[in-house]
């Protein structure tokens, strides 16, 4: 899933960000264009109109180390095609009629030549990160990784431990960031740091989701609705946490075993929820830090190390989901 609200950077990190996401848009367009002319509109329509997040960190760690720009926008094209495959593999899969606010592609197309499309797409990026044997490796690893990440989906469904949540992240989101820093990594003169910028990638992806499901619970207890996961009854780590509080013990087993949220969200205080999604994120807030700390000083490290700050900056996250708030509430009382 994506982040529920437009994302907040500060000023140097988004202008670094709104550059290199239209010059990596402007790329995989013409690279697109490269393909069939019966094959590129497919492709296309599975990876334009996303937040480019994975390309841009692939890049932001290339130029960190001083590497190779096009060969960053190369695998990041790998990334966002897999990505893009992957997401109507778990359209169809889950149910989901909408994407981007369109049409989910197997709704569109018919769920066979959406799966097939889906294929291309991933068989794509595959070719597209085949730069080296070690980023063809790479890549790989992420594609196994999110295929037992949509497995443990079904085999785990009813176990909402902790270690449970940390390992579908660290397969799925996890993956796909972790693979963008270390491809950065591996175009870089520093391929020795890919192990690190790995593990700082998967923790920017833990941070990302971990955020993107507390915005679920938020917005639900700010609106006296159930939205997101709470709307369909998945329990998340924002909202299984909460059992550490006493008086919320039988609520939070109530959505649990029933998928009932109305009586948690009733109950549950904001600032118990902000409480618990603090205590979440810093702890992975200091991986990140640790994880780029062998990266030579520049402006480049300055952005990596805001990027796990933008995505966990709670009061910008609250702020503009109270905005968001206010706007539908304004919208459905017209």
């Amino acid at each position: 899933m994506g982040l529920k609200t437009k994302l907040l950077f500060d000023e140097e990190l988004n202008s670094y960000y709104e550059v290199v996401k239209a010059e990596f848009e402007d790329f995989l367009k013409i690279e697109i264009a490269k393909e069939s002319k019966e094959m590129a509109p497919l492709i296309e329509k599975g990876v334009i109109g996303g937040k480019m997040l994975r390309p841009v960190l692939c890049r932001l760690v290339s130029d960190a180390l001083n590497g190779d720009a096009h060969l960053a926008f190369e695998c990041g094209m790998a990334l966002e095609l897999v990505h893009g495959g992957a997401l109507i593999h778990d359209d169809w899969i889950d149910g989901d009629s909408f994407r981007r606010a369109a049409p989910a592609l197997w709704e569109e197309l018919g769920p066979r030549s959406a799966i097939l499309i889906a294929d291309l797409m991933i068989a794509t990026g595959s070719l597209h990160g085949a730069i080296s044997i070690a980023t063809g490796k790479s890549l790989a690893k992420c594609i196994r990784n999110l295929s037992e990440g949509a497995i443990a989906d079904f085999t785990d469904k009813q176990n909402y431990s902790e270690s449970v949540y940390l390992h579908r992240i660290k397969k799925k989101t996890g993956a796909l960031y972790g693979t963008a820093a270390e491809l950065g990594a591996l175009v870089s003169s520093q391929t020795h740091l890919s192990i690190p910028l790995y593990k700082y990638g998967e923790t920017v992806g833990i941070i990302y989701q971990i955020t993107d499901d507390y915005l679920d619970l938020y917005n639900s207890i700010a609106t006296n609705t159930p939205v997101g996961d709470l709307a369909i009854g998945i329990p998340t780590l924002p909202v299984t946490r909460l059992s550490k509080y006493t008086k919320y013990q039988k609520f939070v087993d109530e959505f649990i075993n029933e998928g009932k949220a109305e009586n948690l969200i009733k109950k549950v205080d904001l600032s118990d929820a902000q409480k618990i999604y603090e205590e979440l994120v810093t702890p992975w807030m200091q991986v990140a830090r640790k994880s780029v700390s062998e990266i030579p000083d520049s402006d480049y490290k300055t952005l990596l190390e805001e990027v796990p700050l933008s995505f966990a900056n709670l009061s910008q996250a609250i702020t503009l989901s109270s905005f968001l708030i206010s706007a539908a509430s304004s919208s459905v009382s017209i």
